[in-house]
Parts: structure tokens; sequence; C-alpha cells
């Protein structure tokens, strides 16, 4: 495997070394990370989209598997860009508390 393969298969909170965290903060701290992740993995998403897809997109927020599903339908790299993505944030996670 290699090191981005196995750094996207790693528990963050785990690399962190915050397993001892009360359960609540490490719900917390993830709803938080994968608040940020979806942030980040729809606006390469809609980079990806042409001005047409994109006003063909799915605006509700109340129904996330509509929106998945379009996304799934018209972004052909989506599982390797959700991954690329994943593997970042645990980069510069990991990177950023290396530095305090």
């Amino acid at each position: 495997m290699t090191m981005q393969q196995d750094l996207l298969n790693a528990n963050i909170i785990e690399l962190l070394g915050l397993g001892a965290l009360p359960e609540a903060e490490k719900k917390a701290m993830l709803d938080k990370m994968s608040e940020l992740l979806m942030g980040r993995v729809m606006l390469r998403v809609m980079e990806n989209l042409s001005d047409e897809q994109l006003a063909q997109m799915p605006k509700e927020s109340n129904n996330p598997e509509s929106l998945l599903t379009f996304v799934a339908n018209n972004v052909p790299n989506f599982q390797s860009l959700l991954a690329e993505e994943a593997v970042k944030l645990k980069e510069q996670v990991l990177k950023a508390t290396e530095q305090v």
C-alpha cells in the first residue's frame, strides 16, 4: 500500500492521538472535518462541471441523495477526487498539529 492509501484508510482521531477524548468531542471534531471535506469536494466538483451541468445540479440542501446521484452521474472521477481531498485534508491537519 502507498503512503497516501495508508493515510486515506487511517482514522484521523487515531492519527492525531486523540483517542482518549470523550465521544462527544470526537464526534464534534469529525463533524467539523466532514463539513470541511465536503466543502472542498464540492468546490472541486463544481470546477469539473460545465455551465449547463451546474445549472442542472440539484439546489435543495435537504436532499443530499439527489445531489450525490447527480455528482456520481456527472463527475466520472468523483471517487478519486473525494479520496484526493480526504488525503490532502489529513495531511494538512497532521502538519498543523506538528507545528503546534
